[in-house]
């Protein structure tokens, strides 16, 4: 400002930089930290998260959530619900996030809030011998829409990517399971074009023998104390029996002998007295008998009560697990064309799945079908009997055009069969064989449609020598599920010629 400036000059700047000052305030921060912490909380309830926070803390262009916890918006209660679903809301408990930190908020258009990083606290859960840690969680690109209810393409695409660095689960030091390297990304929805999307898992590790250990250690550790329970209640029946015992000997001592004056009933009855104090004491004693031989129940328990097959899983080869995912494809939620142009899931002594996969009709229009029922189920239960001719009824403009399915064997379902036929004290060619004849039913129940001929040819070929099978769907033309329904309910047997069905194997 030049030094030289009049008076009343100075007093029109000075008036006029106090007019412009909100404005510029309002221009830089137009958001504030309870309004971004209130739509956020308002996007996550509508997929079905519920999110607290102590205090929602503006820190320049940044808000901090302390306190954040999370945990699933379960439907009301019914009035006859189930112990089950009673104990699901009792485990339903909120998980503790520590701090949410929103990063660089900024204002768009159409009165939306833009996050440029949505960043979540490591976690460190620790409860008796187990750990459960979590981090590098983080959303980037988040819009908060006004109201996500109504914005339904700001619900379906609230961010443009996330990742998760790790989650994982440790039990007496020893790692049980393990997820590394999440990711999911995708462009922004356009109405010109299709958006592309990726996603993908590094690492998922899960390790069956460990927690078989674990669990059966904790098996052993309940039926040792169930077994001290007894042995405690054999020792304290037995002392009550020999106090009665005790009892007797003495009540028969202070009985006063009968006279041969007396009665014979009288005489009766002070022997019967002596007898039944004996009966009593005898009795006891056989009960403390039978605790004892019960003590060997919680041993017996320890062995019987195993959740996994174990034997089964070592056969496989399914100790230790250890997959790889990832998928690409597009999607425009106007048009409703959805495409998975590859998603591959490879294992370790388990092989490589991949599918793909060409449809339409999941478009706004069904996602909000999809969406308005989610909430009636969530808001009054919802009625199963509704619920259900509502989700055929949606599903009847959904349509294929393509799928397909490819599995390639890394010698597991060689195991599969060899376990099978173990199990059912056969061979292996046996059980082959027997599983052929089952197909051959198969053909002449859809009356040797030529696509099933085929198909159950190329299914015996990967039963002699499994190396890898193919299952393809290529209609003509994209059938509705509506179609398939139609023809599923007056024609069943021409269902594989209406999809194109070709089955390859070993190829």
């Amino acid at each position: 400002m030049p030094l030289n400036m009049s008076r009343p000059a100075l007093i029109k700047t000075f008036a006029l930089t106090a007019v412009l000052a909100p404005l510029w305030a309002g221009t830089a921060l137009a958001w504030t930290g309870d309004d971004v912490a209130k739509r956020l909380q308002a996007l996550l309830k509508e997929q079905m998260v519920e999110l607290t926070f102590s205090k929602a803390e503006t820190n320049g262009s940044n808000v901090i959530l302390h306190d954040a916890k999370a945990q699933i918006a379960l439907p009301k209660p019914a009035s006859d619900e189930t112990e089950e679903a009673k104990q699901d809301d009792k485990d339903n408990a909120p998980v503790n996030l520590g701090t949410i930190t929103l990063s660089n908020i900024s204002d768009a258009a159409d009165d939306v809030y833009l996050i440029e990083k949505a960043s979540f606290d490591d976690v460190k859960i620790v409860e008796d011998n187990s750990v459960f840690t979590t981090s590098d969680i983080r959303f980037n690109n988040v819009r908060l829409t006004k109201d996500p209810k109504t914005d339904l393409i700001g619900r379906l695409q609230y961010a443009e990517s996330f990742q998760i660095g790790a989650i994982s689960v440790t039990v007496q030091s020893k790692p049980v399971f393990e997820l590394k390297g999440v990711h999911f990304a995708q462009e922004p929805f356009s109405k010109e074009k299709a958006s592309n999307y990726s996603w993908g898992i590094e690492a998922l590790n899960i390790d069956l023998e460990e927690v078989d250990r674990i669990d059966q250690e904790k098996k052993k550790k309940e039926a040792a104390e169930f077994q001290k329970s007894v042995e405690e209640a054999a020792k304290a029946a037995e002392e009550a029996a020999e106090e009665a015992a005790a009892g007797a000997e003495a009540t028969t001592e202070t009985t006063e002998p009968a006279t041969a004056d007396a009665a014979p009933a009288d005489k009766a009855g002070a022997t019967a007295d002596a007898d039944s104090n004996t009966d009593i004491a005898t009795d006891d004693t056989d009960d403390t008998d039978e605790m004892a031989e019960d003590s060997d129940l919680g041993d017996d328990l320890a062995e019987t009560s195993g959740d996994m097959d174990m034997a089964a899983i070592r056969a496989l080869g399914l100790e230790k697990i250890n997959l790889t995912m990832d998928a690409k494809g597009s999607w425009s939620p106007y048009s409703g064309q959805y495409t998975v142009d590859q998603m591959t899931v490879s294992g370790k002594n388990i092989g490589t799945y991949s599918y793909k996969l060409a449809m339409g009709g999941y478009n706004l229009k069904f996602i909000k079908a999809v969406q308005d029922l989610l909430t009636s189920v969530m808001e009054d239960g919802g009625d199963n009997t509704a619920m259900q001719v509502a989700a055929v009824g949606m599903l009847q403009n959904l349509s294929i055009s393509n799928m397909e399915m490819r599995y390639d064997d890394a010698n597991f379902f060689g195991k599969v069969l060899d376990y099978q036929a173990k199990e059912r004290g056969v061979t292996r060619e046996e059980l082959v064989q027997e599983m052929k004849d089952q197909l051959q039913i198969s053909v002449d129940y859809f009356e040797k449609e030529p696509v099933v001929v085929d198909a159950a040819k190329a299914a015996g070929e990967y039963l002699d020598a499994p190396k890898s099978i193919s299952i393809k769907i290529q209609p003509e033309n994209p059938v509705t599920f509506g179609i398939l329904t139609a023809v599923g309910m007056a024609e069943p047997k021409k269902l594989w010629s209406v999809l194109g069905v070709k089955v390859e194997a070993n190829k």
